[in-house]
């Protein structure tokens, strides 16, 4: 490790640039559960990770526009001391460092890694509770479901109506809703990214459907209808309306598609960040 951060070292003086990394947890988890991640990750690159611990356990069921307003403040005062930051969101802690791109002005993001994260939503509950009968879409629809964050995010394609009514949160995060100059400011923003790298995959036991990791997501017809289409044929991408479509045509987003493991071990699978993240850091700890 010690040599990994002289590496770094050296690298910020040959380029004049410093870099860290910030990560933001997941739902139900605290820093500590990521610290695995960190270890691997500085051992290896020498690159400084962050881990937010605001909005831990059950606090992390609180509504996702404070909690990214909240964290943002953290997140700048840390990225105030470095040139360049890599964002790095495992599950929802991607949804919240993707609302705080957006709404971040004048950020030093030039990488986004959104790991094992429902960027394009939750259709359905997580298979772990979906015997839970009050669960529905009615109920993530309800101004009691978007108290809770994990509501936030639900996204069924057969209610959409519904969706763009009561779901003022991942509206204006996807810029379904809000005025023209907010919709230009939140695509402006996520467009400064240098890079995008989404992770997920076929293993993954509680984003429903796991394509939602890659900007998949199911068509009109819904769950029921089971059938996924790809981020290129969402509407997210064929409107370009934050600026996906923009990235892919500046040959900017990467997508890292790795099966057989669990929802969790996305957190800190050893063979995982080697093949995906990994090669997404190394421009940025390589002499």
């Amino acid at each position: 490790m010690l040599r990994a951060l002289l590496l770094s070292f050296l690298l910020g003086q040959v380029l004049g640039l410093k870099v860290c990394v910030i990560h933001m947890h997941g739902l139900f988890e605290s820093d500590e559960d990521n610290v695995g991640f960190k270890n691997f990750i500085e051992k290896k690159t020498g690159i400084p990770v962050y881990l937010i611990s605001r909005y831990s356990d059950v606090a992390s069921l609180s509504p996702l526009k404070y909690q990214a307003e909240d964290i943002l403040e953290d997140v700048k005062v840390i990225a105030s001391q470095y040139d360049q930051v890599i964002a790095v969101g495992y599950s929802q802690g991607g949804i919240i460092w993707r609302s705080m791109i957006e709404m971040w002005d004048d950020h030093n993001v030039v990488l986004f890694i959104s790991l094992a994260s429902p960027q394009h939503g939750a259709s359905g509950v997580p298979p772990q509770v979906k015997n839970i009968p009050f669960l529905d879409t009615s109920f993530a629809y309800s101004s009691i479901g978007q108290a809770l964050s994990i509501f936030n995010y639900y996204f069924d394609p057969s209610a959409y109506d519904l969706y763009l009514k009561k779901n003022t949160f991942f509206t204006e995060l996807n810029n379904e809703a809000g005025t023209s100059a907010e919709k230009e400011q939140r695509k402006k923003n996520f467009l400064k990214l240098s890079k995008l790298v989404l992770i997920g995959g076929s293993g993954d036991d509680r984003i429903v459907p796991w394509q939602s990791t890659v900007f998949g997501s199911y068509t009109k017809e819904g769950v029921d209808g089971g059938v996924v289409i790809p981020m290129e044929d969402s509407r997210l991408y064929v409107e370009d309306l934050f600026g996906l479509r923009s990235m892919v045509e500046r040959g900017d987003l990467m997508k890292c598609v790795y099966p057989r493991i669990a929802h969790l071990e996305f957190r800190d699978d050893r063979k995982m960040l080697k093949r995906c993240v990994l090669p997404a850091l190394k421009p940025y700890y390589q002499i």
